[in-house]
C-alpha cells in the first residue's frame, strides 16, 4: 500500500496535511463533499431554530484515531511503517486521514485517522497498537467522535450521545453556527 500525503495548509495557528492511499486524495475529497459538507450544512440549519435538542446523523458513524506524537518525523515514520504492514483488516478500506496541529507552539504532532464505523476504528486502534511503539515508545493513543469539537459542546460527552441529542449548552448555539458558517465558508 502506498500513502500519498497533500500539501501543508496553514490554518490560524496550527498546520494540517492530509494523506490517504489514493493518488491525488480523491477519497478524501469525496469524503468532504459528500459527507462532511452536508453534515455541516444540515447542523448549521438546526441551529438557526436555537432547538433544545438536534438529529445526529452521520456523527454517530463517524470517528477520528488519534495517535500524539513528538514531531512530524514520527508521523511520517508511522505511515511509512504502514505503508510496509498495512491493516488486514482494513484491506478494503482507504486509509485516510491528517496529521499535524492545531498550535505550532504544541510539543507534540498528532496522525488522525478517520474511520466510518466502529469496526474500522477498532481495527485501526489494534493496528496501530502495534506499530506506534516502534516510532516512539512514549506516543499516545486514543478515539473520539468526528467533529466533537462542534456536537461535544452542544451535546456534552460524545459517549453519550443518542440519534436525537438534547442541547446542554444552548448558550454556544450563536457562536457554534458562526462557526459553522465560517468553515462553510472556507474560514479556517
Amino acid at each position: 500500500m502506498e500513502i500519498f500525503a497533500g500539501r501543508r495548509r496553514d490554518i490560524n495557528k496550527g498546520y494540517w496535511m492530509s494523506f490517504e492511499n489514493h493518488p491525488r486524495l480523491e477519497e478524501t475529497k469525496k469524503h468532504i463533499y459528500v459527507r462532511c459538507l452536508p453534515c455541516l450544512e444540515y447542523l448549521y440549519e438546526q441551529l438557526k431554530e436555537e432547538p433544545q435538542s438536534i438529529k445526529l446523523q452521520n456523527p454517530l458513524n463517524c470517528w477520528k484515531v488519534v495517535v500524539v506524537f513528538g514531531d512530524m518525523e514520527e508521523c511520517v515514520e508511522l505511515l511509512c511503517l504502514l505503508e510496509e504492514e498495512p491493516p488486514t483488516a482494513l484491506a478494503e478500506t482507504c486509509i485516510r486521514g491528517r496529521m499535524g496541529s492545531s498550535d505550532k507552539s504544541s510539543p507534540n504532532v498528532v496522525l488522525i485517522f478517520q474511520m466510518l464505523s466502529e469496526a474500522e476504528r477498532d481495527a485501526m486502534l489494534a493496528h496501530l497498537r502495534e506499530l506506534a511503539p516502534h516510532v516512539n515508545p512514549g506516543y499516545s493513543l486514543f478515539f473520539e467522535r468526528g467533529c466533537g469539537d462542534l456536537y461535544g459542546s452542544l451535546c456534552g460527552d460524545w459517549h453519550n450521545w443518542q440519534v436525537v441529542a438534547p442541547v446542554i449548552n444552548r448558550q454556544l448555539i450563536p457562536f457554534i453556527r458562526e462557526k459553522i458558517n465560517k468553515l462553510l465558508r472556507g474560514e479556517y
